[in-house]
């Protein structure tokens, strides 16, 4: 609860905001004032926080399975844009809070519009090549092809499904991109193979992304 008090105390409140402005102050996180809750009240906030970890856990999860990018692999689309081509998660009718705090819960959004000049596109597995998710403890390996179609770069990143964040090894390494093909190694044909898990392939360990027993 302190991190969201120092979000809101930060950030600026937008019309569509000013609902949840008014509910959080009811729990006492209100811009500008100290968050001091009563003792009495902590354990129902404490149970809040986990039952809404818990929520957007499988929100997340079941918006990534309802969003696959092909057909028939299980790369899932991030965030999908709306019929206007942005990610207001306002409507003629509703603001769709679900949607909207499942977007902030898992890292990272969009350009408010996207073209055909510029974009940003986030894809996600959601299972290995056999179907089976991906765990804790194993090791995988992905193949980027030569000509990967972006404009300026390409780049892998490994989180800790936990929390979203990043997985901190002593390598400080949370992923490689095309701009690391200098100090990486690839394939005769052009491809490079990264490789993430808990442990590097022989003569491999700069297209490694250590995940450190996390489920990425």
């Amino acid at each position: 609860m302190e991190d969201i008090h120092e979000i809101v105390s930060e950030e600026p409140v937008q019309p569509r905001d000013k609902v949840m402005m008014g509910m959080l102050a009811t729990i006492g996180i209100v811009p500008g004032k100290p968050f001091n809750p009563p003792e009495k009240l902590k354990p129902a906030l404490e149970r809040g926080v986990t039952d809404a970890y818990y929520y957007m856990q499988k929100l997340d999860t079941q918006l990534f399975a309802a969003n696959l990018y092909w057909p028939n692999r299980h790369w899932s689309f991030v965030m999908v844009p709306d019929a206007k081509h942005g990610f207001e998660f306002v409507s003629d009718d509703a603001v769709e809070i679900d949607k909207r705090a499942a977007a902030s819960f898992f890292f990272t959004m969009y350009p408010k519009e996207l073209n055909e000049h510029a974009g940003t596109v986030y894809l996600a597995p959601i299972a290995d090549n056999t179907g089976e998710a991906v765990q804790a403890g194993k090791n995988y390996k992905l193949t980027v092809p030569r000509d990967v179609p972006a404009k300026q770069f390409w780049s892998l990143t490994v989180y800790d499904r936990a929390n979203w964040a990043f997985i901190f090894d002593p390598l400080n390494r949370s992923g490689p991109s095309s701009l690391d093909l200098d100090k990486m190694k690839v394939n005769a044909n052009g491809s490079v193979d990264v490789y993430f898990g808990p442990k590097a392939p022989n003569s491999l360990e700069s297209n490694w992304i250590p995940t450190e027993g996390k489920e990425p």
